[in-house]
């Protein structure tokens, strides 16, 4: 069986002429652009049918004292080097691409919307993707929120995979839900029990749910909801997903951007914290059995 390939990454945090490395230098954003072109060279090596963003595409936001031009000037690099992909790119939106003096997301839908907004929703081979925007906030508020209006776009998403047949896959920067490790309002999208109610009636249909915002690998199941949490491309361990899409299952595999020099300066600055932000085994790599039977043309 040949399956169809998709990509998720996350957090590149990209600063161009950064006045530092963040969090202590665990984050380097003096090398956040030789991260992020690497990055694109590895994507188009892998060729996968499109490639998904998880947010905090750059340093916006209130922690990284990132002014409105230097913002801007992310923005449109970020864009271009998006713009080297063989594929398409769908973005969705973190709390560190808002505006940061203002916590618009103007700026940021100009370039990396689709149709002016920040979610989207679309169909590969019996798989519907949703990607949800959980930055419907004023301001940078570190946890996320999505509005009524968007649930009720997800629930009318949903029905219609129920109606064909179809499978899903969701995206949110934010974990969608707590569980016992991620309890923190910081960790997760503030009105997860609302996201809850609205998939709890299609949880036979849904195979799990990419994140990002942690920084860490991560792999675990709420109220039967299985939940994928991606290391950020700019600190250690600097992986991202492959993900091999089967008639009868999803395979899921991790892979270091290919910058040595770079992971090891970061992977020494706090040895003791490896292990926790790189993972278990299941963290790394995973199979999910497929409910629907696609079918691959």
């Amino acid at each position: 069986m040949t399956p169809f390939k998709f990509a998720f990454i996350t957090d590149t945090h990209l600063y161009p002429d950064a006045p530092q490395n963040f969090a202590g230098g665990l984050q380097r954003q003096e090398k956040s652009f030789a991260l992020y072109e690497k990055l694109i060279e590895q994507l188009n090596a892998f060729d996968p049918a499109f490639v998904v963003h998880g947010g905090d595409i750059v340093c916006g936001g209130q922690s990284f004292d990132m002014s409105v031009e230097e913002y801007v000037v992310a923005l449109n690099i970020a864009k271009s080097l998006g713009e080297r992909l063989n594929m398409p790119c769908y973005y969705i939106p973190g709390n560190h691409d808002l505006n940061p003096e203002t916590g618009s997301k103007d700026m940021y839908i100009e370039r990396f919307g689709i149709n002016g907004m920040g979610s989207v929703s679309f169909v590969k081979e019996n798989v519907r993707f949703i990607l949800m925007d959980a930055q419907e906030v004023p301001e940078d508020m570190t946890h996320g929120y999505v509005s009524t209006n968007q649930l009720a776009w997800v629930e009318r998403e949903m029905k219609k995979a129920a109606d064909y047949g179809e499978d899903i896959i969701f995206f949110t920067h934010q974990l969608p839900f707590p569980n016992v490790e991620f309890q923190g309002l910081g960790s997760r999208i503030a009105n997860s029990a609302e996201i809850l109610e609205v998939v709890a009636p299609f949880e036979h249909q849904i195979l799990g749910f990419f994140c990002g915002h942690l920084h860490l690998n991560r792999v675990f199941r709420e109220r039967g909801l299985l939940c994928i949490v991606t290391s950020g491309i700019i600190c250690y361990p600097m992986m991202w997903r492959q993900v091999y899409v089967y008639p009868d299952r999803v395979e899921v595999k991790s892979v270091p951007v290919d910058l040595p020099e770079v992971l090891a300066a970061s992977e020494a600055v706090n040895p003791d914290n490896n292990l926790y932000l790189f993972g278990r085994p299941r963290d790394q790599e995973l199979t999910i059995q497929r409910h629907n039977e696609g079918v691959n043309s």
